[in-house]
């Protein structure tokens, strides 16, 4: 899964996807859970007219958690919590997962991340592992994202869920029990996720993307990374080895 991200902006800068160029700006959140239920930097696009050739894309931050149209306030959402979590959306469902179904054709949005923490069990043990995407300081998962309205207090709030996918052969290593992933695009895969109009099949090849193993490197940091001032630090464990680990 993808519940823990980081992300590192370190000055003002522009992006390109596709014909748009985006000004992000600086950020530096070296670890976030989606418990935390926060604001996370996203990119996205809404599908209001399908024969409109110009699709405008804004960067901005967006709730982390897909909120189902149907809860009604935040009591009702804090009670959902207790079911089903929205953090996440699995790529092989989403055309018929009843929370993401009515977003996928007209509201997909890019999630940014500079790397991604997941954890590896060995016996009875689990081992914390930062991941990144090599020679890439930024880059794209897939989302999708809606707009929802507290009907006790009219607040509205835009929010969204990360897409997962099975997990590649690295990430099965690491993400050895339930073995999934997000679903890192490239920049071709994130323009098209996120401006053309895509039919089922091609939503969920998308969708249901692995990047290559060999784009990706891990290394452990510490168990309470999420308290460390430094997360992303590595630290070793004896009871690894360079046959036990990758």
């Amino acid at each position: 899964m993808c519940y823990v991200v980081g992300i590192k902006i370190p000055k003002k800068q522009t992006i390109k996807i596709g014909q748009a160029q985006l000004d992000l700006d600086a950020l530096d959140i070296p670890v976030q859970s989606g418990f935390a239920y926060e604001g996370w930097p996203v990119i996205f696009n809404e599908f209001d007219q399908a024969d409109d050739p110009q699709q405008k894309l804004r960067p901005g931050l967006m709730h982390w958690e897909l909120i189902p149209a149907w809860v009604r306030n935040e009591k009702e959402l804090i009670e959902s919590r207790k079911k089903y979590t929205t953090i996440n959306i699995k790529a092989e469902t989403i055309l018929s997962n009843k929370v993401a179904q009515g977003t996928i054709h007209t509201h997909r949005c890019l999630v940014l991340a500079s790397h991604f923490f997941e954890w590896q069990q060995i016996e009875k043990e689990k081992y914390p592992h930062c991941i990144l995407v090599n020679e890439n300081p930024i880059f794209y998962m897939a989302g999708v994202w809606n707009t929802w309205t507290n009907q006790n207090t009219g607040e509205i709030k835009n929010s969204f869920g990360i897409i997962t996918t099975e997990a590649n052969e690295l990430m099965s290593k690491i993400h050895n029990v339930k073995k999934r992933m997000p679903t890192i695009l490239d920049e071709a895969a994130a323009n098209s996720w996120v401006n053309d109009h895509l039919n089922e099949a091609q939503l969920l090849e998308l969708a249901k993307t692995k990047i290559d193993a060999n784009k990706m490197s891990a290394y452990t940091v510490a168990k309470n990374f999420q308290q460390s001032p430094s997360p992303c630090e590595k630290k070793e464990y004896k009871i690894f080895t360079p046959q036990s680990l990758f």
